[in-house]
């Protein structure tokens, strides 16, 4: 008898049920949200280095240090001079991996040393270079905004105390819109002429007489 009752009490509801059902359907409360994905950015740099006078030392070169706000989020100064970051854009990898990369690419382009790369996977490299990512951000306080790239960078024999060259290397280049990608091929550019500049210089420098790691062959 009470399920006899009950049951026109809810059918009077039921029309009410099914229009907040179609309201919420329609409002998108009972659909998946709509997620915007980050976006990644790459850096590619185009290097045509010289081949210099070729030395039968080898050079091992350290992961540069970055410092703390230079990750994957997109940097930015303003005219507060704070730092802040763009929403879901980032970089592909950290940047000082690319500012690594870039100058080992370009360092084992000169030709001037029997063999480049990372100092942790060469046996006794003859050379190190080490250094710092000093800047790596999007300068708004100019006009037009700027790629603002910095890097302190020194050369030193691997055994033996003293720094043979040190520098640190500034780039900038204006971009030609106020998006991501308009930054990316900013910074490409200041990245590909920092990275020149430094193997240009790095490849000028003489060393004091080492013994060079004989077990070593030259890349070609």
């Amino acid at each position: 008898m009470i399920n006899n009752v009950a049951a026109p009490h809810w059918k009077r509801f039921a029309p009410v049920v099914c229009c907040m059902v179609m309201v919420m359907l329609t409002t998108g409360c009972l659909t998946a949200p709509d997620i915007e994905r980050t976006r990644l950015y790459t850096l590619h740099t185009d290097l045509q280095m010289d081949e210099a006078e070729p030395l039968d030392l080898t050079l091992g070169v350290r992961p540069l240090f970055a410092a703390r706000p230079y990750a994957l989020p997109m940097a930015f100064l303003n005219d507060a001079g704070q730092l802040g970051y763009r929403v879901r854009d980032e970089w592909a990898e950290p940047p000082a991996n690319s500012v690594t990369r870039a100058v080992t690419d370009a360092l084992a382009a000169t030709n001037r040393y029997k063999d480049v790369g990372n100092a942790a996977d060469m046996a006794r490299p003859d050379l190190l270079l080490t250094g710092e990512l000093r800047m790596f951000h999007e300068n708004r306080t100019e006009s037009p905004p700027m790629a603002e790239l910095e890097v302190r960078l020194e050369l030193r024999p691997a055994r033996e105390p003293g720094a043979l060259w040190a520098a640190t290397l500034r780039e900038t280049e204006p971009l030609d819109g106020d998006g991501a990608a308009d930054f990316a091929t900013a910074m490409n550019a200041a990245l590909a002429r920092l990275a020149q500049r430094a193997a240009d210089a790095i490849a000028t420098v003489e060393p004091p007489e080492l013994t060079p790691n004989a077990s070593a062959p030259r890349r070609r």
